[in-house]
């Protein structure tokens, strides 16, 4: 696993719903036991250009060239009782009540939806078939033409606001979808659903873009309209798309920070709130080096990508890599700054885009969508053992929506694996972090560990209030190909535990000591981050404490920092933002399967 293209022959693994899968409850060891095992495979290494749609060798192209020229991971193993994890149904209506705002009080409108008619004949919903695709663009790259279109659908969406409140299909109710799945309004079974941090995640946003994009192209009488792609993971998509920035028009939102995105700024994708003082250069690098780690080196199989299984009523995060970086910096990176003036008055908790609730009502919002949605079919393009989950309970996981038309459905996970079963595909774009493994080294050799604490000494943590080194052993080394193939490595930090009404990042490095450059990610030894929207647990939450288990494969990084004999290393924590708040129960080295 020294390199994302290493090679030898191609292993090619179509998902059908009626793929083999674990039983419903597995135990925690057998986690990763629903894909094909011990199989060589050719990962491939080409992007499509754009305009010309030929293949592009991104080995052929200099890293730094690159960027001047275009201007964990978490939850598997022992992680959470899966014992209680069942497929979710689609939420009781009936029991859907006042959504909570993260951090403040009760949201002053109701975020359900209407009711049908008779609650307990909602159908199942069938994909309609197509004849020509839908064909999401990339924002930046998008004409006038387009922008005039994308301006006149969301212009009569909000239009419905006015003229029919109750309308399902109108620009707030399409809001509240969000606000009701992810701000406690929906209970199933007594407990409060959320969408976020787990398994549920990626389905859940790619449905509701599904039906969010039918419905505005109904309302512009264009069955072929297609929302844009936020296209953040290329430098040139580093900035708030323009056409958002046009004051006046439908897809304006005044609600947003206005000094990080205003004349163009380059994004922070592990943004945590505070702006990071450096080059513009260096963000790209950074940004580059983040979606390396979260799409190849932290997501080799497939609950780390995901997220870990679904349990209602278990307060325990486990959300999946792209999921916590970027798309939760993102969200904080465009939302007001907290605690700030709205405009118009208000004490601000993040709007639009900074909070669960609000989000929604930032047409911004399904643009950055869009590209999460994208990076699911960019996971699986990798290769390996990068393939939708097999279980059960995902597959047969629902949500509740209204088509175009008002009619009320229920859907399935398993019908939304394939996007073009569905009806719609991304253009292509070059996808050159593919190729930005991090091959600059802060240290030479290895660090002394013998100098540092051994784990059992600093853990359980009581705060990260500082830079945090010591020594962990490993239990295994010299492993062979095969057992790579097999089981990766995995760093494992256990209760970690914060107020979730705060924003949160720290940044975790292998072979260091505590002197590190926070601001340049780009260095072999940087293993992944961990970042925290504020966000709700329970509609009736008193006691604000998030319950994480954060996890990071770290069998690459060992290959390439020459540590795979190694039997003690050495690993630094380094708190970006709320560290004083954030305490750690454990942390461990174990294999899992894959």
């Amino acid at each position: 696993m020294a390199s994302v293209c290493n090679s030898t022959t191609t292993l090619k693994t179509p998902f059908t719903s009626s793929t083999s899968s674990l039983a419903s409850t597995p135990k925690p060891g057998q986690l990763f036991l629903h894909g094909k095992r011990n199989q060589t495979f050719k990962v491939s290494c080409k992007v499509s250009n754009n305009d010309q749609n030929q293949n592009v060798e991104t080995n052929s192209v200099d890293r730094r060239n690159v960027l001047l020229g275009l201007g964990g991971l978490y939850g598997v193993a022992n992680a959470i009782p899966l014992a209680s994890a069942t497929p979710i149904p689609s939420p009781d209506l009936k029991s859907c009540g006042r959504a909570i705002i993260s951090d403040g009080p009760p949201v002053p409108y109701s975020c359900c939806p209407p009711k049908p008619d008779d609650l307990d004949k909602v159908p199942y919903y069938r994909i309609p078939s197509t004849s020509k695709l839908r064909v999401r663009q990339p924002a930046h790259a998008v004409d006038e033409e387009y922008i005039a279109k994308y301006n006149l659908a969301i212009s009569k969406m909000r239009e419905l606001d006015k003229t029919d409140p109750s309308n399902p299909l109108g620009f707030k109710q399409q809001a509240n979808i969000h606000c009701a799945y992810c701000n406690g309004a929906y209970i199933i079974g007594g407990k409060e659903l959320q969408v976020h941090n787990s398994w549920l995640f990626f389905p859940f946003h790619r449905w509701y873009l599904y039906f969010y994009e039918r419905i505005l192209g109904t309302l512009i009488d264009d069955p072929t309209f297609a929302l844009p792609y936020w296209n953040w993971d290329h430098p040139k998509g580093m900035r708030l798309p323009p056409m958002f920035s046009r004051k006046g028009t439908a897809l304006y939102d005044e609600r947003r920070n206005q000094t990080a995105i205003a004349n163009g700024a380059v994004m922070d994708l592990g943004s945590y709130g505070d702006e990071v003082q450096t080059t513009e250069l260096q963000k790209m690098t950074n940004n580059l080096t983040l979606m390396y780690r979260q799409m190849v080196t932290n997501a080799p199989c497939p609950l780390l990508f995901f997220g870990a299984p679904y349990v209602l009523g278990n307060n325990v995060e486990a959300p999946g890599t792209i999921e916590n970086i970027p798309h939760i910096p993102v969200h904080i990176w465009v939302g007001t700054v907290r605690g700030s003036t709205l405009p118009g008055g208000g004490t601000s908790y993040g709007e639009d885009m900074g909070n669960f609730y609000s989000a929604g009502l930032d047409p911004v919002f399904y643009c950055h969508h869009g590209n999460v949605d994208r990076m699911w079919n960019e996971w699986k393009a990798i290769g390996g053992k990068r393939r939708d989950l097999s279980q059960k309970d995902w597959l047969n996981s629902e949500f509740f929506f209204y088509d175009e038309h008002k009619n009320p459905y229920r859907v399935k996970v398993r019908d939304c694996l394939d996007t073009k079963t569905m009806g719609y595909d991304f253009a292509p774009m070059p996808t050159p972090w593919r190729n930005f493994k991090p091959k600059r080294k802060t240290t030479s050799g290895k660090v002394n560990t013998a100098a540092l604490p051994p784990a059992s000494q600093v853990f359980p943590l009581a705060k990260m209030d500082k830079n945090i080194s010591f020594s962990i052993d490993r239990p295994a080394t010299s492993r062979t190909q095969q057992d790579k193939n097999e089981q990766e490595e995995m760093l494992t930090f256990t209760g970690i535990k914060y107020d979730n009404r705060q924003y949160i990042r720290f940044d975790v490095y292998l072979n260091i000591d505590k002197n590190v450059n926070p601001d340049e990610l780009d260095k072999a030894e940087f293993a992944g981050s961990y970042t925290s929207l504020p966000h709700v647990h329970r509609a009736n939450e008193t006691e604000h404490t998030a319950n994480v288990t954060f996890q990071l494969a770290i069998t690459e990084l060992l290959e390439d920092m020459s540590l795979e004999d190694e039997k003690t290393i050495a690993v630094t924590l380094v708190p970006r933002k709320g560290g004083e708040g954030i305490s750690v129960e454990g942390v461990k080295i174990d294999l899992a399967a894959c």
